[in-house]
């Protein structure tokens, strides 16, 4: 636990909380019983709850995992009086953890700006932090698509089915995990009152900077989408080619298995056979029957 004291604001970080560390939630700062249950382990749900004069939040952010090559949510809790804030969280984040850094100085710009007024200033200066790091998320996701999309057009079409799924499983997951914010954020809006009329505009702008993340999270998502059409579409191509070189080819033998067929025939009389220049007869006829069939194919406009 990790405790940052200025004259206006408190801020105690908790990373995996303990049964010690939320005994100490309860019996210091009055944490409802419910919300110390729901503190002992990650939820899947983003909610904003008003408790007893504070207000109780759960956010989930979007963090890539290299291994698996797609985003991930992490969750972190919130709990907000006018004057403390309590983050609760379950992994190492590092934006957060960043911003917790800058807090702890006293020469930071990010302190004097951060810690110079109440919780909820805090907390705007926090997710704003989030938000920046979903951006920076999102511009390295950018620069994957334009790989994506040189390898398309470089002829390497099957190559980029499976980065085409990871990207698109990527920002679907980005989506799915930041789209419940607006509605909490909005939730906190509502609940301004709580805090000093000044804060409004703040929670507007984190409302702003939520509709941002997402609308470029969306125009990723379009764009990767748009590219599967476009590898989908040459690979298809692609195939038909190789499928009417194959029929091409099939139809070319055809007649030329068939004449062999004929002039190896073991009958008493065979016409050409025995006469003079008999194999460049044969070999001429084969030729003949391969110019007239592609002589056909191209008056249909098939090659």
């Amino acid at each position: 636990m990790t405790t940052i004291k200025s004259p206006n604001v408190t801020w105690i970080d908790i990373k995996q909380p303990s049964p010690k560390e939320l005994r100490f939630l309860a019996e210091n700062y009055n944490v409802h019983p419910l919300i110390i249950d729901g503190l002992e382990k990650p939820t899947i749900r983003s909610q904003a709850e008003d408790y007893n004069g504070y207000i109780y939040l759960v956010l989930h952010f979007p963090v890539f995992n290299e291994q698996k090559k797609v985003s991930e949510p992490v969750e972190i809790d919130f709990i907000i009086t006018p004057d403390t804030i309590i983050s609760v969280r379950y992994a190492k984040i590092d934006p957060l953890d960043e911003f917790l850094e800058k807090c702890k100085s006293a020469i930071e710009h990010t302190k004097k700006e951060a810690m110079s007024r109440g919780a909820i200033y805090l907390f705007y200066y926090l997710i704003k932090e989030m938000y920046a790091f979903s951006l920076r998320q999102l511009d390295h996701m950018d620069e994957n698509i334009e790989k994506i999309e040189e390898g398309i057009f470089s002829g390497h079409h099957k190559e980029m089915l499976l980065a085409l799924s990871l990207a698109r499983s990527d920002v679907l997951n980005f989506l799915r995990t930041l789209r419940p914010q607006g509605a909490v954020l909005e939730s906190l809006l509502a609940r301004s009152d709580a805090f000093e009329q000044k804060t409004r505009p703040y929670l507007i702008d984190l409302l702003g900077e939520h509709h941002q993340v997402l609308n470029q999270a969306e125009n990723n998502r379009e764009s990767i989408e748009g590219l599967q059409t476009t590898n989908s579409a040459l690979l298809e191509h692609k195939t038909g080619e190789i499928m009417k070189v194959l029929t091409i080819m099939a139809f070319v033998t055809f007649p030329l298995t068939l004449l062999a067929n004929i002039f190896s025939m073991n009958t008493i009389t065979m016409p050409i056979i025995g006469e003079p220049n008999d194999f460049w007869v044969i070999i001429g006829i084969m030729l003949s029957a391969v110019i007239l069939f592609f002589a056909f194919f191209k008056s249909k406009k098939w090659l």
